[in-house]
């Protein structure tokens, strides 16, 4: 007897999440389904993300700067990379922030590339108005006690 394929694939997606361990599962949840993310745990790539988007959404533009700076991985805080921080991508993504929160200031991740030689995602971040997901690298940060950190955004 053949089942059909829709079982077939809610199986063999349960199978791969059951015998591969959380992390993998997470994973290819996140690949095929998204991820709605609105309280995520504390120092966890996820949450650098969010705090980056709430920092961004702060109508006060100054608090908000001094907030995402700190999310900021290390090798992104000498003089000149923030210059650069602060007049382009820091700028667009307060223009831009309303393109991935809603209402509840969640936001939904699409998808993920795992970094090759360091410990860090490619995050893609959903855009509710276009259907291409935004980058966003967060890495582990060695000069931070390894805490997540953002590297390169896109958003």
């Amino acid at each position: 007897m053949r089942m059909p394929g829709i079982l077939a694939c809610c199986l063999s997606f349960l199978t791969i999440g059951a015998l591969g361990g959380c992390d993998t599962f997470d994973k290819t949840r996140m690949r095929i389904f998204g991820v709605h993310v609105c309280a995520p745990e504390e120092e966890t790539a996820e949450w650098v993300i969010a705090q980056a988007l709430t920092a961004a959404a702060d109508p006060d533009e100054e608090h908000g700067w001094a907030q995402f700076q700190k999310m900021l991985h290390s090798s992104e805080r000498s003089p000149a990379a923030l210059r650069a921080w602060r007049e382009g991508s820091w700028a667009r993504m307060r223009r831009q922030t309303n393109l991935y929160l809603d209402a509840s200031k969640c936001f939904d991740l699409v998808d993920f590339r795992e970094m090759q030689g360091e410990v860090g995602y490619d995050y893609f971040v959903a855009n509710r108005q276009r259907e291409m997901p935004t980058p966003c690298s967060v890495y582990t940060d060695p000069n931070n006690n390894n805490l997540w950190r953002i590297k390169r955004c896109s958003l």
